[in-house]
C-alpha cells in the first residue's frame, strides 16, 4: 500500500516524549497516532519528574505551563548537601525562587502520573491515543512503515517515532532491520556497550514523620548517594543510588523483582537522610517504590528508513541530574524544527517527502541533539561519582572545602551550563518570561564553539606563562647593593627596632630613592608615570575579587595580587592574575554583581590609601626623614587600599542596617532577600562613576607625562624603552641607579603587556560567549590598542571595564 498521499507520524508511547511530540504536532496540524502500551494514559507507576527551565520553556511554547503551574506545588526552600552521616555540608536558600530570577522558570517537582495527565488534557484529538497497543514489529512499505501490536493490530504511517524507554522495541526493530537491510548501518554489538554503574530506588512516600516540608536533601556517601526531596501533598520523592559491585553491560545488566527490592531496603534501612530520619523512615511511608538498574547512554544513530527513537531510547542519562524528561522534550523541539522546515520547503506537503528526505530530517534532529545529550549523560555520571565517592580526594575536596568557600552562585553556573544550551521549537511564538540570564538562542551573537574557545585559552595562558618565564630573566635588581638614599650612603634608620626589618625596608625606599634623587629626568618621570598607572590593576583586581560569581575563587583574593605587586612587581603579578582570571573568572552576568556598599567604599579607600601616599611619596620635600616616612608607607599603599576598602564597606554596611531589627529571624530573611540583589543592577551607576574616577587621573597622568617630556626634549624611547637583551648573562649597566631603572622599566613593560593581552582576552570572552556581536568585539580591541597611546594603559582598563560592566548588566534586561 502506498502511504504517500497522507502523512501520519506513528508515536511509540505515551510517556512525557510521546504526549509532548503529539501537542506539537497538532499546533502544525500533522497528523499523527500514539500507541501505548498500558491500559491507561496516566499508569500510577510510582515515578517523579524534576521540570527544568529547559523543559518548561518548551512547554511553555506548546500552552501547558500554566496548567502545569496550577498543579499543587512546594517548591524546595532549603536545599542541603549531607554526608554519610547526614550533617549538613552546604546549605542553599531558595534554589527554585533563583531559577525562576536567572531563567524564567523554576524548578518544579511532582508526579510523573499529573505531568502526563496535563499533557493529555492539552491534546485536542484525544482519539488519536490508543492504549494497550504495544509494539510488535516493524517494516518499512512504499513511503511508509506498518507497525504491528501485539493484539495483531496494524497501523500504517509515514514514519514511526519511539519514545518507547530504555528497553525500546522500536530501537530493537530499527536495529533489527537495519542488519538485514544495510549491514553495517549499525555495529553489531551497540546494545552490549551499554553500561550500568548503579542501581537505584525510588518512589514516593507520604506523611513521614518528622520531615520538613519544602527541603531537598542530597546525601553524599562511599558508593551511594540520596537526592530526596519535599513534593506537594506532604509527599517525599526519594531517589537511593548504590554503586553495582561492578560495571553490567548490555544483557549482563540485572533486572530486578520486588524480592530484590526488599533485600536492598534491608541492607541501606539504617541509611541517614537527615540526623533525624533514615531511609527506612520514608520508605515505610512508601506509595510506591521501585528498584531498578540505571542504564546510562547516548547511542550512536537514532534513526534507520523511516524509523526514529528519541527520549529514553536514544540517550538515557543517571536521574541524579533530573534532565531525563527534559531532555527527552528537547528531542522533540529539534525534531519539530526539522520537520517544520522541511515542510516550508515543500510546494505540497509532507506527503511527497522521499525517503532521502524523511533521513535528512532525522539526520538534522541527531545532529542538533546528540551533542549536547552526551553532554548531559556526562554530566549526570560524574555528578554521581562526586555525590558516591568514587574519587575519595577529588570529593572531600570538593564537598568540605571549595563547595562551601564558592558559595550558591557556582552551583547555579553549573546548572546554568546544561540549561542555557536549551533549544525551543522554532516556528512557535516564545512567551515573555522575564529572567536574569538569556538562553544561548537569545544571546546578540552565537557563541564561540567549546574547541576553539579552549584553544585560545589554553593559548593565552601559555602566552602568560611566557612573560612570567620572560620577567624571570628580565628582573635583575641589585638587591645587596640596594639600602641608600640615592648618593648620600646608608639611610641607617631605625624604622622597627629590628635590624633585619629595618634592611628591608630601607631596601624598599632605596629603590624609589635612586630615580626621585637622581640628576637624569628620565627615570624619575618613568617612575612617575608607572605607578600612576597602577591605580587600575588595584582597583580592578579587588572589584573582581569582591564579585559574587568570583567567590571561593583565587580572584577572590585580591590582597594575593595587590601585596605581590609590591612584593613581585606588576609585571610578574599581570600575567599570573591574568592566567587565574581566564581560568577562573566568572563567565555569567549575574557574577557580575558587587554589593553596592562595596562599590561605595572603593573611591574614598583608593584616594585615602593609594592616591594621596603616591602624591606625596614622589612629590620631593625639604624635610627627608619625612619624604622617607611617606616612601616607605607607600609599599603598604596596596594592602592599605585593600584594608579600607573592607573597613568602609563594613561601615557603610553597618550604617544600612542599623535600624533594622537585630533579631535572629529578621536577619536571616534579610539575608536570604539580599541574595537575591546579584539580579538587580544597583552597583553598575556606581561602580560606572569609579571607573571614571579611574580613568580621570590616570588619563591625566598619562596626557600630562607625555606633555612634559615633549616640552623637555625627553625622549620616550630612552625614558621606557631602550632596555638591554634579557638573553644576555651581563648588563654591564654604570651604576646602581641605571640598574635600578632598568627594573622598573622591564616591570612596566611585561606588566603592560599583560594588561594589554588580558584587555584583549576579555573582549574576545565577551565575544566568546556571545554576550557581543563581532563588530562590536573588533571596535573594542581597536579602542584597547589605540587608548594605550592616547589615554594610557591604566586609563584604558578603567574605560573598558565602564563598557563590559554596561554589556554584562544590560544582558539580562
Amino acid at each position: 500500500m502506498d502511504f504517500r498521499k497522507q502523512f501520519k507520524i506513528i508515536i511509540a508511547g505515551a510517556g512525557v516524549a510521546g504526549l509532548t511530540l503529539a501537542n506539537m504536532l497538532e499546533k502544525f496540524d500533522v497528523d499523527y497516532v500514539i500507541l501505548e502500551s498500558h491500559a491507561e494514559i496516566a499508569p500510577p507507576v510510582g515515578a517523579s519528574i524534576g521540570l527544568f527551565p529547559n523543559g518548561l520553556r518548551i512547554l511553555d511554547q506548546i500552552g501547558c505551563y500554566e496548567s502545569i503551574m496550577s498543579l499543587a506545588q512546594e517548591n524546595a526552600k532549603l536545599n542541603y548537601v549531607r554526608d554519610e552521616n547526614g550533617k549538613v555540608l552546604t546549605t542553599m536558600n531558595d534554589m527554585s525562587d533563583h531559577l525562576l530570577k536567572r531563567h524564567g522558570y523554576p524548578m518544579l517537582f511532582f508526579d510523573r502520573q499529573w505531568l502526563l495527565r496535563v499533557l493529555y488534557d492539552q491534546l485536542k484529538y484525544k482519539d488519536r491515543v490508543l492504549t494497550k497497543k504495544k509494539v510488535s514489529n516493524i517494516m518499512p512499505t512504499t513511503g511508509g512503515v506498518e507497525v504491528t501490536t501485539v493484539d495483531g493490530d496494524k497501523i500504517q504511517g509515514s514514519i514511526i517515532i519511539g519514545v518507547d524507554g530504555i528497553h525500546s522495541t522500536v530501537r530493537g526493530e530499527m536495529f533489527r532491520l537495519g542488519h538485514e537491510l544495510q549491514p553495517g548501518y549499525f555495529s553489531s554489538d551497540q546494545e552490549d556497550k551499554v553500561p550500568a554503574y548503579y542501581k537505584c530506588s525510588f518512589g514516593i512516600a507520604q506523611d513521614v514523620p518528622g520531615w520538613k516540608g519544602g527541603e531537598q536533601h542530597i546525601l553524599t556517601g562511599k558508593g551511594t548517594s540520596q537526592l530526596v526531596v519535599s513534593g506537594p501533598e506532604n509527599r517525599v520523592y526519594w531517589f537511593l543510588f548504590a554503586k553495582l559491585p561492578m560495571t553490567k553491560y548490555g544483557k549482563d545488566i540485572p533486572r530486578y523483582n520486588k524480592e530484590d527490592e526488599v533485600e536492598f531496603v534491608k541492607e541501606h534501612i539504617n541509611l541517614p537522610i537527615t540526623e533525624n530520619i533514615t531511609f527506612g523512615h520514608v520508605y515505610a511511608h512508601r506509595l510506591s517504590s521501585t528498584l531498578t538498574p540505571l542504564h546510562e547512554t547516548v547511542y550512536q544513530k537514532w534513526f534507520f528508513n523511516r524509523i526514529m527513537i528519541l527520549g529514553d531510547a536514544a540517550h538515557k542519562p543517571n536521574p541524579i541530574g533530573g534532565q531525563g524528561g527534559n531532555g527527552a522534550i528537547e528531542s522533540c523541539a529539534e525534531f519539530m524544527n526539522a520537520l517544520i522546515a522541511k515542510k516550508n520547503t515543500q510546494t505540497t506537503s509532507l506527503a511527497v517527502l522521499t525517503d532521502r528526505e524523511i533521513t535528512d530530517i532525522f539526520s538534522q534532529t541527531q545532529a542538533a541533539r546528540h551533542d549536547r545529550a552526551e553532554e548531559i549523560v556526562n554530566a549526570a555520571h560524574k555528578s554521581q561519582a562526586l555525590n558516591a565517592f568514587e574519587y575519595p580526594l577529588l570529593s572531600n575536596l570538593v564537598w568540605k572545602l571549595a563547595a562551601p568557600l564558592a558559595g550558591d552562585e557556582s552551583v547555579f553556573c553549573r546548572l546554568a551550563e546544561i540549561l542555557l544550551n536549551s533549544t525551543t521549537i522554532k516556528h512557535l511564538p516564545l512567551p515573555y518570561r522575564p529572567r536574569a540570564l538569556p538562553f544561548k538562542d537569545e544571546l546578540p551573537e552565537k557563541p564561540v564553539g567549546r574547541r576553539t574557545s579552549k584553544y585560545v585559552k589554553v593559548a593565552f595562558i601559555v602566552c602568560m606563562g611566557q612573560l612570567i618565564w620572560l620577567v624571570g630573566k628580565a628582573f635583575r635588581l641589585p638587591i645587596t647593593d640596594l639600602g641608600s638614599w640615592a648618593d648620600s650612603g646608608p639611610m641607617g634608620r631605625r624604622w622597627t627596632g629590628s635590624q633585619e626589618l629595618d634592611w628591608i625596608i630601607d631596601m624598599f625606599v632605596s629603590v624609589f630613592a635612586c630615580p626621585l634623587n637622581g640628576r637624569n629626568q628620565a627615570p624619575k618621570l618613568q617612575l612617575v608615570y608607572f605607578v600612576s598607572q597602577l591605580i587600575s590593576p588595584l582597583l580592578i583586581y579587588t572589584i573582581e575579587g569582591y564579585r559574587i560569581g568570583n567567590q571561593g575563587t583565587l580572584i577572590s583574593l585580591p590582597s594575593l595580587f595587590t601585596a605581590g605587586m609590591q612584593v613581585q612587581g606588576i609585571g610578574r603579578m599581570a600575567p599570573i592574575q591574568a592566567a587565574f582570571s581566564a581560568l577562573s573568572s566568572h563567565e555569567l552576568p549575574t557574577g557580575r554583581f558587587v554589593r553596592p556598599e562595596v562599590a561605595m567604599a572603593l573611591i574614598p579607600a583608593l584616594t585615602l590609601g593609594y592616591v594621596i601616599p603616591t602624591i606625596l611619596a614622589l612629590a620631593p620635600g625639604n624635610n627627608i626623614q619625612s619624604w622617607q616616612n611617606w616612601i616607605a608607607l607607600w609599599q603598604l599603599a596596596p594592602p592599605i587600599f585593600s584594608t579600607l576598602t573592607w573597613a568602609f564597606s563594613k561601615a557603610l554596611r553597618w550604617r544600612i542596617t542599623r535600624d533594622q531589627s537585630s533579631s535572629r529571624d529578621e536577619a536571616e530573611e534579610t539575608q536570604k532577600l539580599e541574595s537575591f540583589d546579584r539580579y538587580k543592577t544597583t552597583d553598575v551607576p556606581i561602580l560606572q562613576f569609579v571607573y571614571k574616577y579611574a580613568f580621570a587621573l590616570q588619563a591625566t597622568a598619562h596626557i600630562s607625562i607625555l606633555a612634559y617630556a615633549y616640552s623637555h626634549d625627553i625622549s620616550l624611547f630612552r625614558t621606557f624603552f631602550n632596555l638591554p637583551n634579557i638573553f644576555k648573562p651581563e648588563w654591564n649597566l654604570v651604576d646602581l641607579s641605571s640598574e635600578i631603572n632598568t627594573f622598573f622599566k622591564f616591570d612596566q613593560l611585561f606588566a603592560t603587556t599583560a594588561i594589554l593581552a588580558s584587555n584583549l582576552y576579555s573582549v574576545w570572552d565577551l565575544r566568546r560567549l556571545g554576550y557581543i556581536r563581532t563588530r562590536e568585539a573588533f571596535n573594542a580591541a581597536v579602542g584597547v590598542f589605540g587608548g594605550q597611546a592616547l589615554v594610557g594603559s591604566g586609563a584604558t582598563w578603567a574605560a573598558l571595564w565602564y563598557w563590559r560592566e554596561q554589556v554584562l548588566s544590560n544582558l539580562g534586561q
